[in-house]
């Protein structure tokens, strides 16, 4: 297997790497920083799956109450409030997907039987893939009867956390794997949705990783990503404390990098808090349309 690559600290020592370096300001700070469950998680593990689910949860935790006040603040910098952002967007495009299967299988009774299959890669622990299951089950549970949800993740430790947070739901399925290995994925999907591991890969990885969610895509299937542009002051202190360096791309560069993948239709929008790009990509619809052709025949 390969390394993880949010995993992107070198130093043994943050400390003696800043002392090292002169930059005995950052000192405090870091001390403060670690006070913050957030912030602690962050300088230990240079991000990782429960900093995005701590961000997600959006619950302030942290030791000696000024630990949980900092947190809070943390919580409500730009750069988490846009990470929350991409959490809600991968949700609302599940949901958007599967309205759409349940309208075609209501016109086409071939489709009626059809297999709903969603997957999200790397999953870390897969809370949006669950909260969007259990929309799909609330609102469409003719659709529900019919899915599976898929979590992979190269880290068996988010596999295992997010087996717990499914709970014994045989509609969900998680396994370890490498998002750019494409025997990792399952193939005949939907939906497959990754957000935070482009901002870890270089362009040749990305275009391979985008490449292999197009292989695996249904046709008329749906993609589901983002890209980050960094916060001045977040960014600092990531990369100077917890060494976590990451890769920014504007819309224009992910859709250029999708459109070498195979995806031709492909579309972006800023969110609110102006430093996420929320991107939605579909695998050719007339190939769907070709298949269907060649079977009646």
């Amino acid at each position: 297997m390969t390394r993880l690559h949010n995993r992107t600290r070198t130093s043994e020592s943050i400390p003696r790497k800043l002392l090292r370096q002169g930059k005995l300001h950052l000192l405090p700070i870091y001390a403060l920083m670690r006070t913050s469950d957030l912030g602690r998680e962050g300088i230990e593990n240079s991000g990782s799956y429960r900093f995005a689910d701590h961000v997600y949860r959006n619950e302030p935790s942290g030791r000696f109450g000024i630990g949980r006040a900092l947190d809070a603040v943390l919580l409500r910098m730009r750069a988490a409030r846009s990470m929350r952002n991409r959490f809600h967007h991968a949700q609302r495009e599940i949901l958007v997907a599967a309205r759409a299967f349940a309208a075609r299988s209501a016109a086409d009774p071939v489709a009626v039987t059809a297999p709903f299959r969603v997957l999200s890669i790397p999953s870390g622990i897969a809370r949006d893939l669950v909260l969007a299951a259990q929309a799909v089950e609330r609102e469409l549970p003719e659709v529900y009867a019919r899915s599976t949800f898929f979590g992979v993740d190269l880290d068996p430790a988010p596999v295992e956390l997010s087996r717990d947070l499914a709970g014994r739901d045989d509609h969900y399925f998680f396994t370890r794997g490498d998002a750019l290995d494409a025997t990792s994925f399952p193939s005949e999907l939907d939906v497959i949705v990754s957000t935070g591991l482009g901002e870890f890969l270089s362009d040749d990885l990305l275009v391979q990783f985008y490449r292999n969610c197009h292989n695996r895509l249904r046709p008329g299937g749906t993609f589901v990503t983002s890209s980050m542009q960094p916060d001045r002051v977040a960014d600092y202190l990531m990369r100077q404390l917890a060494e976590l360096h990451t890769h920014y791309r504007r819309g224009d560069e992910i859709i250029r990098w999708l459109h070498s993948a195979g995806f031709h239709e492909v579309s972006t929008r800023q969110d609110d808090v102006g430093l996420q790009t929320l991107v939605v990509a579909r695998r050719d619809e007339r190939q769907r349309a070709r298949d269907d052709k060649a079977s009646a025949t």
